[in-house]
Protein backbone atom coordinates (compact mmCIF):
# COMPACT_ATOMS: atom_id res chain seq x y z
CA UNK A 1 0.00 0.00 0.00
CA UNK A 2 2.81 2.41 0.90
CA UNK A 3 4.57 1.64 -2.38
CA UNK A 4 1.35 2.31 -4.31
CA UNK A 5 0.85 5.57 -2.43
CA UNK A 6 4.42 6.63 -3.15
CA UNK A 7 3.96 5.94 -6.86
CA UNK A 8 0.73 7.94 -6.90
CA UNK A 9 2.21 10.98 -5.12
CA UNK A 10 3.05 13.68 -7.69
CA UNK A 11 2.27 11.25 -10.50
CA UNK A 12 0.85 12.34 -13.82
CA UNK A 13 -2.39 10.58 -12.81
CA UNK A 14 -2.80 12.88 -9.79
CA UNK A 15 -2.59 15.98 -12.02
CA UNK A 16 -4.97 14.45 -14.56
CA UNK A 17 -7.56 13.71 -11.86
CA UNK A 18 -7.26 17.18 -10.35
CA UNK A 19 -7.48 19.13 -13.62
CA UNK A 20 -10.05 16.85 -15.25
CA UNK A 21 -12.53 16.78 -12.37
CA UNK A 22 -11.98 20.37 -11.18
CA UNK A 23 -13.06 21.55 -14.62
CA UNK A 24 -15.86 19.00 -14.96
CA UNK A 25 -17.12 20.30 -11.63
CA UNK A 26 -16.80 23.92 -12.75
CA UNK A 27 -18.87 23.20 -15.86
CA UNK A 28 -21.51 21.22 -13.97
CA UNK A 29 -22.25 24.00 -11.52
CA UNK A 30 -22.03 26.94 -13.92
CA UNK A 31 -22.55 26.02 -17.59
CA UNK A 32 -26.35 25.91 -17.49
CA UNK A 33 -27.04 28.22 -14.55
CA UNK A 34 -29.05 30.67 -16.69
CA UNK A 35 -31.16 27.87 -18.19
CA UNK A 36 -31.62 26.25 -14.75
CA UNK A 37 -32.89 29.41 -13.07
CA UNK A 38 -35.05 30.59 -15.98
CA UNK A 39 -36.70 27.14 -16.09
CA UNK A 40 -37.35 27.55 -12.36
CA UNK A 41 -39.40 30.64 -13.19
CA UNK A 42 -36.82 33.34 -12.49
CA UNK A 43 -36.14 36.25 -14.85
CA UNK A 44 -32.96 36.97 -16.76
CA UNK A 45 -32.46 39.92 -14.39
CA UNK A 46 -32.63 37.46 -11.48
CA UNK A 47 -29.89 35.44 -13.15
CA UNK A 48 -27.85 38.61 -13.51
CA UNK A 49 -28.40 39.48 -9.85
CA UNK A 50 -27.30 36.03 -8.71
CA UNK A 51 -24.19 36.04 -10.90
CA UNK A 52 -23.37 39.62 -9.87
CA UNK A 53 -23.59 38.83 -6.16
CA UNK A 54 -21.62 35.60 -6.65
CA UNK A 55 -18.94 37.50 -8.56
CA UNK A 56 -18.85 40.23 -5.90
CA UNK A 57 -18.34 37.58 -3.22
CA UNK A 58 -15.49 36.07 -5.24
CA UNK A 59 -13.97 39.52 -5.84
CA UNK A 60 -13.98 40.45 -2.14
CA UNK A 61 -12.67 37.10 -0.89
CA UNK A 62 -10.02 36.52 -3.58
CA UNK A 63 -7.24 38.49 -1.79
CA UNK A 64 -8.27 36.93 1.55
CA UNK A 65 -8.01 33.41 0.13
CA UNK A 66 -4.65 34.31 -1.41
CA UNK A 67 -3.40 35.52 1.96
CA UNK A 68 -4.61 32.37 3.71
CA UNK A 69 -2.93 30.25 1.05
CA UNK A 70 0.36 32.10 1.55
CA UNK A 71 0.10 31.71 5.34
CA UNK A 72 -1.17 28.15 5.75
CA UNK A 73 -0.20 26.53 2.45
CA UNK A 74 -2.18 25.70 -0.66
CA UNK A 75 -2.91 22.08 0.33
CA UNK A 76 -4.97 22.60 3.52
CA UNK A 77 -6.69 25.78 2.30
CA UNK A 78 -7.75 24.36 -1.06
CA UNK A 79 -8.78 20.97 0.29
CA UNK A 80 -11.02 22.68 2.85
CA UNK A 81 -12.53 24.92 0.16
CA UNK A 82 -13.23 21.95 -2.10
CA UNK A 83 -14.94 20.11 0.78
CA UNK A 84 -17.12 23.11 1.70
CA UNK A 85 -18.12 23.55 -1.96
CA UNK A 86 -19.75 20.11 -1.87
CA UNK A 87 -21.98 21.23 1.00
CA UNK A 88 -22.81 24.47 -0.83
CA UNK A 89 -23.97 22.48 -3.87
CA UNK A 90 -26.35 20.41 -1.74
CA UNK A 91 -27.75 23.57 -0.15
CA UNK A 92 -28.23 25.13 -3.61
CA UNK A 93 -30.64 22.41 -4.76
CA UNK A 94 -32.30 21.86 -1.37
CA UNK A 95 -33.97 25.27 -1.09
CA UNK A 96 -36.68 26.97 -3.17
CA UNK A 97 -35.91 30.40 -1.67
CA UNK A 98 -34.09 32.75 -4.02
CA UNK A 99 -32.12 34.43 -1.23
CA UNK A 100 -30.68 31.10 -0.06
CA UNK A 101 -30.07 30.04 -3.67
CA UNK A 102 -28.02 33.23 -4.09
CA UNK A 103 -26.14 32.55 -0.83
CA UNK A 104 -25.32 28.95 -1.76
CA UNK A 105 -24.29 29.77 -5.32
CA UNK A 106 -22.16 32.69 -4.13
CA UNK A 107 -20.36 30.45 -1.64
CA UNK A 108 -19.86 27.83 -4.34
CA UNK A 109 -18.58 30.41 -6.80
CA UNK A 110 -16.14 32.12 -4.43
CA UNK A 111 -14.67 28.79 -3.34
CA UNK A 112 -14.18 27.47 -6.88
CA UNK A 113 -12.83 30.80 -8.12
CA UNK A 114 -10.68 31.19 -5.02
CA UNK A 115 -8.88 27.98 -5.86
CA UNK A 116 -8.50 28.89 -9.54
CA UNK A 117 -5.25 30.93 -9.38
CA UNK A 118 -3.45 28.12 -7.55
CA UNK A 119 -4.87 25.48 -9.88
CA UNK A 120 -3.76 27.44 -12.96
CA UNK A 121 -0.28 28.08 -11.54
CA UNK A 122 0.15 24.39 -10.73
CA UNK A 123 0.20 23.64 -14.45
CA UNK A 124 3.37 25.72 -14.80
CA UNK A 125 4.88 24.16 -11.66
CA UNK A 126 4.29 20.45 -12.26
CA UNK A 127 7.04 18.11 -13.49
CA UNK A 128 5.13 17.44 -16.74
CA UNK A 129 4.92 20.75 -18.63
CA UNK A 130 2.05 23.23 -18.95
CA UNK A 131 0.36 21.84 -22.05
CA UNK A 132 0.42 18.19 -20.95
CA UNK A 133 -1.33 19.08 -17.69
CA UNK A 134 -3.60 22.00 -18.64
CA UNK A 135 -5.12 20.16 -21.62
CA UNK A 136 -7.00 17.94 -19.15
CA UNK A 137 -8.71 21.06 -17.84
CA UNK A 138 -10.07 21.77 -21.31
CA UNK A 139 -11.15 18.16 -21.80
CA UNK A 140 -12.78 18.22 -18.38
CA UNK A 141 -14.70 21.42 -19.06
CA UNK A 142 -15.90 20.07 -22.42
CA UNK A 143 -17.00 16.79 -20.81
CA UNK A 144 -18.70 18.67 -17.99
CA UNK A 145 -20.57 20.90 -20.43
CA UNK A 146 -21.71 17.88 -22.44
CA UNK A 147 -22.72 15.99 -19.30
CA UNK A 148 -24.66 19.05 -18.12
CA UNK A 149 -27.02 18.87 -21.09
CA UNK A 150 -27.42 15.09 -20.88
CA UNK A 151 -28.10 15.14 -17.15
CA UNK A 152 -30.40 18.16 -17.41
CA UNK A 153 -32.56 16.67 -20.17
CA UNK A 154 -32.54 12.98 -19.22
CA UNK A 155 -32.32 12.85 -15.43
CA UNK A 156 -33.16 16.09 -13.60
CA UNK A 157 -31.77 19.62 -13.36
CA UNK A 158 -30.96 19.04 -9.68
CA UNK A 159 -28.86 16.01 -10.63
CA UNK A 160 -26.28 18.47 -12.05
CA UNK A 161 -25.28 19.43 -8.53
CA UNK A 162 -25.25 15.89 -7.18
CA UNK A 163 -22.88 15.06 -10.04
CA UNK A 164 -20.84 18.13 -9.04
CA UNK A 165 -20.30 16.65 -5.57
CA UNK A 166 -19.13 13.31 -6.99
CA UNK A 167 -16.79 15.07 -9.40
CA UNK A 168 -15.35 17.26 -6.63
CA UNK A 169 -14.55 14.22 -4.51
CA UNK A 170 -12.47 12.85 -7.40
CA UNK A 171 -10.83 16.27 -7.79
CA UNK A 172 -9.89 16.19 -4.09
CA UNK A 173 -8.34 12.76 -4.60
CA UNK A 174 -6.21 14.16 -7.43
CA UNK A 175 -5.28 17.36 -5.59
CA UNK A 176 -4.23 15.37 -2.53
CA UNK A 177 -1.67 13.48 -4.63
CA UNK A 178 -0.02 16.49 -6.29
CA UNK A 179 3.21 18.07 -5.11
CA UNK A 180 4.01 20.91 -7.53
CA UNK A 181 7.06 23.14 -7.22
CA UNK A 182 4.77 26.14 -6.58
CA UNK A 183 5.43 26.42 -2.86
CA UNK A 184 9.19 26.27 -3.35
CA UNK A 185 9.04 28.80 -6.18
CA UNK A 186 7.02 31.31 -4.19
CA UNK A 187 9.23 30.83 -1.14
CA UNK A 188 12.26 31.65 -3.26
CA UNK A 189 10.60 34.85 -4.43
CA UNK A 190 10.24 36.23 -0.91
CA UNK A 191 13.64 35.30 0.45
CA UNK A 192 15.56 38.14 2.01
CA UNK A 193 17.88 39.14 -0.80
CA UNK A 194 18.77 42.59 0.48
CA UNK A 195 16.20 44.37 -1.65
CA UNK A 196 13.64 46.82 -0.30
CA UNK A 197 10.47 45.06 0.92
CA UNK A 198 7.43 45.27 -1.33
CA UNK A 199 3.85 46.09 -0.40
CA UNK A 200 0.42 46.47 -1.95
CA UNK A 201 1.27 50.14 -2.55
CA UNK A 202 3.89 49.08 -5.09
CA UNK A 203 1.23 47.38 -7.18
CA UNK A 204 -1.31 50.16 -6.81
CA UNK A 205 1.22 52.76 -7.99
CA UNK A 206 2.37 50.65 -10.94
CA UNK A 207 0.67 52.54 -13.79
CA UNK A 208 1.31 49.79 -16.33
CA UNK A 209 -0.29 47.24 -14.03
CA UNK A 210 -3.28 49.51 -13.31
CA UNK A 211 -3.88 50.02 -17.03
CA UNK A 212 -3.69 46.24 -17.48
CA UNK A 213 -6.30 45.76 -14.74
CA UNK A 214 -8.65 48.03 -16.71
CA UNK A 215 -8.12 45.95 -19.84
CA UNK A 216 -8.90 42.77 -17.91
CA UNK A 217 -12.07 44.29 -16.48
CA UNK A 218 -13.29 45.00 -20.02
CA UNK A 219 -12.27 41.62 -21.44
CA UNK A 220 -13.81 39.50 -18.69
CA UNK A 221 -16.89 41.73 -18.52
CA UNK A 222 -17.57 40.60 -22.08
CA UNK A 223 -16.54 36.95 -21.82
CA UNK A 224 -18.18 36.56 -18.40
CA UNK A 225 -21.56 37.82 -19.58
CA UNK A 226 -21.26 35.69 -22.72
CA UNK A 227 -20.52 32.62 -20.60
CA UNK A 228 -23.62 33.28 -18.50
CA UNK A 229 -26.08 33.93 -21.33
CA UNK A 230 -24.71 32.00 -24.31
CA UNK A 231 -26.54 28.74 -23.36
CA UNK A 232 -29.87 30.57 -23.01
CA UNK A 233 -29.14 32.50 -26.23
CA UNK A 234 -28.64 29.26 -28.16
CA UNK A 235 -31.80 27.78 -26.64
CA UNK A 236 -33.68 30.95 -27.65
CA UNK A 237 -32.62 30.23 -31.25
CA UNK A 238 -34.73 27.03 -31.11
CA UNK A 239 -32.11 24.50 -29.99
CA UNK A 240 -32.75 21.88 -27.30
CA UNK A 241 -30.70 22.20 -24.12
CA UNK A 242 -28.81 19.00 -24.96
CA UNK A 243 -27.95 20.31 -28.45
CA UNK A 244 -26.83 23.66 -27.02
CA UNK A 245 -24.63 21.90 -24.45
CA UNK A 246 -23.11 19.76 -27.23
CA UNK A 247 -22.24 22.90 -29.20
CA UNK A 248 -20.68 24.46 -26.10
CA UNK A 249 -18.80 21.25 -25.36
CA UNK A 250 -17.26 21.19 -28.84
CA UNK A 251 -16.50 24.91 -28.45
CA UNK A 252 -14.54 24.14 -25.29
CA UNK A 253 -12.47 21.51 -27.11
CA UNK A 254 -11.53 24.15 -29.68
CA UNK A 255 -9.16 25.74 -27.16
CA UNK A 256 -7.02 22.58 -27.01
CA UNK A 257 -4.66 23.55 -29.86
CA UNK A 258 -3.70 26.73 -27.97
CA UNK A 259 -2.85 24.69 -24.88
CA UNK A 260 -1.03 21.85 -26.61
CA UNK A 261 1.03 24.27 -28.71
CA UNK A 262 1.60 26.78 -25.90
CA UNK A 263 5.27 25.83 -25.57
CA UNK A 264 5.73 26.61 -29.28
CA UNK A 265 4.42 30.18 -29.31
CA UNK A 266 3.68 31.65 -25.85
CA UNK A 267 7.33 32.50 -25.15
CA UNK A 268 7.90 33.77 -28.69
CA UNK A 269 4.90 36.02 -29.40
CA UNK A 270 4.99 39.40 -27.59
CA UNK A 271 2.43 40.13 -24.88
CA UNK A 272 0.80 42.90 -26.90
CA UNK A 273 0.17 40.66 -29.93
CA UNK A 274 -1.29 37.95 -27.68
CA UNK A 275 -3.69 40.47 -26.14
CA UNK A 276 -4.68 41.81 -29.56
CA UNK A 277 -5.61 38.28 -30.64
CA UNK A 278 -7.67 37.77 -27.47
CA UNK A 279 -9.61 41.00 -27.88
CA UNK A 280 -9.93 40.56 -31.66
CA UNK A 281 -11.53 37.11 -31.41
CA UNK A 282 -13.92 38.30 -28.70
CA UNK A 283 -14.88 41.28 -30.89
CA UNK A 284 -15.74 38.95 -33.78
CA UNK A 285 -17.90 36.81 -31.51
CA UNK A 286 -19.84 39.78 -30.10
CA UNK A 287 -20.44 41.18 -33.59
CA UNK A 288 -21.79 37.84 -34.79
CA UNK A 289 -24.17 37.47 -31.85
CA UNK A 290 -25.11 41.15 -31.73
CA UNK A 291 -26.08 41.38 -35.39
CA UNK A 292 -27.99 38.08 -35.00
CA UNK A 293 -26.46 36.36 -38.01
CA UNK A 294 -27.89 33.01 -39.22
CA UNK A 295 -27.65 30.12 -36.75
CA UNK A 296 -24.98 28.12 -38.69
CA UNK A 297 -22.66 31.16 -38.61
CA UNK A 298 -23.36 31.68 -34.92
CA UNK A 299 -22.41 28.05 -34.23
CA UNK A 300 -19.18 28.27 -36.24
CA UNK A 301 -18.17 31.51 -34.52
CA UNK A 302 -18.99 29.92 -31.16
CA UNK A 303 -16.51 27.15 -31.98
CA UNK A 304 -13.81 29.57 -33.11
CA UNK A 305 -14.25 32.50 -30.74
CA UNK A 306 -15.87 31.46 -27.46
CA UNK A 307 -13.12 29.53 -25.66
CA UNK A 308 -9.88 30.16 -27.61
CA UNK A 309 -9.60 33.85 -26.59
CA UNK A 310 -10.42 32.95 -22.97
CA UNK A 311 -7.72 30.30 -22.62
CA UNK A 312 -5.27 32.49 -24.51
CA UNK A 313 -6.06 35.31 -22.08
CA UNK A 314 -5.48 32.99 -19.12
CA UNK A 315 -2.02 32.09 -20.40
CA UNK A 316 -1.24 35.65 -21.46
CA UNK A 317 -2.32 36.92 -18.05
CA UNK A 318 0.30 34.76 -16.32
CA UNK A 319 2.93 36.03 -18.75
CA UNK A 320 1.94 39.71 -18.47
CA UNK A 321 1.83 39.65 -14.66
CA UNK A 322 5.20 37.88 -14.65
CA UNK A 323 6.52 40.64 -16.93
CA UNK A 324 5.29 43.80 -15.21
CA UNK A 325 4.99 42.77 -11.53
CA UNK A 326 7.84 42.29 -9.04
CA UNK A 327 8.69 38.57 -8.69
CA UNK A 328 7.91 38.79 -4.98
CA UNK A 329 4.32 39.89 -5.70
CA UNK A 330 3.27 37.44 -8.39
CA UNK A 331 0.48 35.75 -6.39
CA UNK A 332 -0.80 39.10 -5.12
CA UNK A 333 -0.78 40.44 -8.67
CA UNK A 334 -2.71 37.44 -9.99
CA UNK A 335 -5.21 37.78 -7.12
CA UNK A 336 -5.81 41.45 -7.94
CA UNK A 337 -6.33 40.62 -11.62
CA UNK A 338 -8.85 37.94 -10.62
CA UNK A 339 -10.66 40.39 -8.34
CA UNK A 340 -10.91 42.95 -11.15
CA UNK A 341 -12.13 40.27 -13.55
CA UNK A 342 -14.91 39.42 -11.09
CA UNK A 343 -15.80 43.12 -10.92
CA UNK A 344 -16.15 43.19 -14.70
CA UNK A 345 -18.40 40.13 -14.57
CA UNK A 346 -20.60 41.77 -11.93
CA UNK A 347 -21.19 44.93 -13.96
CA UNK A 348 -21.73 43.26 -17.33
CA UNK A 349 -24.05 40.52 -16.04
CA UNK A 350 -26.18 43.02 -14.14
CA UNK A 351 -26.55 45.35 -17.12
CA UNK A 352 -26.78 42.50 -19.62
CA UNK A 353 -29.61 40.74 -17.82
CA UNK A 354 -31.68 43.92 -17.77
CA UNK A 355 -31.07 44.44 -21.48
CA UNK A 356 -32.19 40.86 -22.20
CA UNK A 357 -35.40 41.35 -20.19
CA UNK A 358 -36.15 44.61 -21.99
CA UNK A 359 -34.98 43.97 -25.55
CA UNK A 360 -33.66 40.42 -26.02
CA UNK A 361 -30.23 38.89 -26.55
CA UNK A 362 -28.87 40.69 -29.67
CA UNK A 363 -29.00 44.17 -28.07
CA UNK A 364 -27.13 42.80 -25.06
CA UNK A 365 -24.36 41.51 -27.32
CA UNK A 366 -24.21 44.90 -29.09
CA UNK A 367 -23.56 46.42 -25.66
CA UNK A 368 -20.78 43.86 -25.08
CA UNK A 369 -19.41 44.62 -28.56
CA UNK A 370 -19.02 48.26 -27.55
CA UNK A 371 -17.13 47.24 -24.39
CA UNK A 372 -14.72 44.91 -26.16
CA UNK A 373 -14.10 47.50 -28.88
CA UNK A 374 -12.99 49.99 -26.21
CA UNK A 375 -10.69 47.31 -24.80
CA UNK A 376 -9.25 46.56 -28.22
CA UNK A 377 -8.34 50.22 -28.68
CA UNK A 378 -6.81 50.19 -25.20
CA UNK A 379 -4.56 47.25 -26.09
CA UNK A 380 -3.24 49.20 -29.08
CA UNK A 381 -1.96 51.88 -26.68
CA UNK A 382 -0.76 49.41 -23.99
CA UNK A 383 3.04 49.79 -23.77
CA UNK A 384 3.73 46.35 -22.28
CA UNK A 385 7.15 44.67 -22.72
CA UNK A 386 7.21 41.52 -24.84
CA UNK A 387 7.89 39.19 -21.89
CA UNK A 388 9.57 36.71 -24.22
CA UNK A 389 12.52 36.37 -21.84
CA UNK A 390 10.40 34.79 -19.08
CA UNK A 391 10.21 31.31 -20.61
CA UNK A 392 7.15 30.27 -18.57
CA UNK A 393 5.82 27.83 -21.15
CA UNK A 394 8.91 26.44 -22.87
Amino acid sequence: MERLLARYTNSYLSYVLMYLFYNISFALFSALISVYLIDKGFLASDVSLLISIASLAAMITQPIIGGLTDKFGMRPVNLIMFAISCGAAILFIATPHFAIIVLAYSLLNLLMNGANPVVERMATSSPYGYGKVRMWGTIGFALGTQLSGIIYDNIAPEALYISFVVSMLLCILGFWGTQPRLAETEAANIEDDGEEPVSMKDLLTNRLFLFYLLLQILFVAVTGATYSFCPAFLVSKGLDVSVASTILSVAAICELPFIILSAKFMDKVPNKILLLVCFGLATLQMATYGFDLPLPIIIVITFLCKHPPVILNIMTNMKVVNTIVDPRQQITGLALVKACQNFGTIVSNNIGGRIVDASGYPPMFIFLLALIAVGLVGVVFFAVPSGNDKKLFS
